[in-house]
């Protein structure tokens, strides 16, 4: 059961979670949990005000984290004696948070390493105030540090698990804690090499801290509590009509999270394919919902398409060849173009004359120009949107498959492509046209299947 940051959000939603965790003690669940909202950025901050020096700046953040968690400690925790044995533990992790940022302030730059031993506070502290919450409703439960079981790579800010080494160290740490009745309560995002320096897995880690461990225990099934109701057929704030997807499948929902669906981190999806553990993503607000289930092979009957997702703040590049021919290694080239420039493209589309490009607009710099100005003519249009329609039935179905980019077609593409993995279709288009075309596509699709 993972809890994200805003199901952990103030001491009413840490409450909420630990009875919905209570309600799940028959299941021998193992608690995974992110900071509480907002605090990763604060720590972010943190880091960033102490490698300049700013302490006129840190100190306000230092003390808006303190109080966030302090307001969270007394609001979720109503025993006096354990709410005080909690105050003093946390005061004794922001104090070696404190030393950590000192040391930054003081050497005036913080490196990948420092600022991953920072940014895990976060987590250590969540990991803290909702086992406390959990005993303090009767529900035995134990803390374990992340960094004891989530073994990585030393990459810092992006570590990777190494999953044979998870699988042992839990193997030998968690067992024993749920044989005893215990709940073990575990931060997520963050983890440790071999030789115990710490590492963070990148923005939305916790999603994957509950997939690998899921993977490592042999979990029936791996639960994300967000805000939401699940995977929706669009984004709620563009399509008021979006509803619940209730069964999708890992290659749909990895489709999903790549074209703009903030629900499920991608990275979540890999540890799970790989040992085929159903992940059910469900709103903490709703305990009750259903929410959506996430399979390898959804059972026959569910509907060919799942959902229309989007994305702006895109551009489009595009590199034609100065021959009007594609010679060998020219796309290639391109690429490796993309790749030095740390730039990740949404859709690549290749022709007989050159290639077009879309991705996030913040990834366009001087440098990637440059470096594709020496392949060839180069024209860069901002303002530039995706809409992208999800579903096995594209690649399963012809006749679906002439549906949608019929549809598509209705909304004037400057390029329309089929997904790598055939379950999506997308097109790209301005900006001011993203609305009027999700909705469109969201009343085609799924509205009226609704009816």
């Amino acid at each position: 059961m993972k809890f994200g940051g805003t199901s952990l959000a103030d001491a009413a939603r840490i409450a909420g979670a630990a009875e919905i965790v209570r309600g799940r003690l028959a299941r021998r669940p193992v608690v995974v949990v992110s900071a509480l909202a907002g605090v990763t950025d604060l720590l972010a901050r943190a880091v960033t005000a102490a490698r300049e020096g700013a302490r006129d700046e840190l100190e306000p953040i230092l003390a808006d984290l303190s109080r966030r968690h302090s307001w969270a400690t007394s609001g979720s925790v109503s025993s006096p004696k354990r709410r005080h044995d909690l105050d003093l533990e946390v005061g004794a992790i922001f104090e070696e948070l404190r030393q950590i940022l000192r040391s930054v302030r003081v050497l005036g730059e913080g490196t990948p390493r420092a600022s991953d031993a920072a940014l895990a506070f976060g987590e250590i502290l969540a990991c803290r105030i909702v086992t406390a919450a959990l005993i303090d409703r009767g529900v035995a439960a134990r803390a374990l540090d992340a960094r004891e079981v989530m073994i990585t790579d030393g990459r810092h800010g992006a570590a990777e698990a190494d999953l044979d080494e998870v699988t042992r160290r839990t193997g030998r740490v968690v067992p024993p804690c749920l044989a005893a009745g215990e709940v073990p309560v575990i931060g997520g995002f963050y983890g440790a090499t071999p030789d115990g320096r710490t590492t963070t897995l990148g923005r939305g880690g916790s999603d994957t801290s509950a997939a690998v461990l899921g993977c490592a225990l042999g979990a029936e099934e791996i639960e994300i509590w967000t805000d939401v109701d699940g995977i929706m057929t669009a984004d709620p704030r563009r399509v008021p009509a979006a509803r619940t997807c209730p069964v999708v499948s890992f290659a749909e929902a990895a489709e999903l999270a790549f074209y703009g669906a903030k629900v499920l981190h991608p990275a979540a999806i890999a540890p799970a394919v790989r040992r085929k553990i159903p992940v059910r993503v469900l709103n903490s607000l709703n305990p009750s919902g259903a929410g959506t289930l996430v399979v390898e092979d959804p059972p026959g009957g569910t509907p060919p398409l799942v959902a229309v997702v989007s994305r702006d703040g895109v551009a489009a590049v595009r590199v034609s060849s100065r021959t009007l021919r594609i010679d060998p290694g020219f796309l290639s080239g391109v690429l490796q173009d993309l790749e030095a420039a740390a730039a990740v493209p949404d859709l690549v589309v290749f022709c007989e004359t050159g290639v077009t490009v879309a991705l996030p607009a913040a990834q366009v710099g001087d440098d990637l120009v440059s470096r594709l100005r020496m392949r060839g003519d180069v024209q860069v249009e901002g303002g530039r949107a995706i809409a992208c329609i999800v579903g096995r039935g594209l690649a399963r179905d012809a006749a679906v498959r002439v549906r949608v980019l019929a549809a598509l077609a209705e909304h004037g593409p400057e390029v329309v492509a089929l997904g790598g993995s055939s379950a999506s279709a997308a097109l790209l288009l301005p900006e001011g046209r993203l609305e009027s075309a999700v909705r469109a596509l969201h009343r085609a699709f799924f509205e009226q299947e609704a009816a």
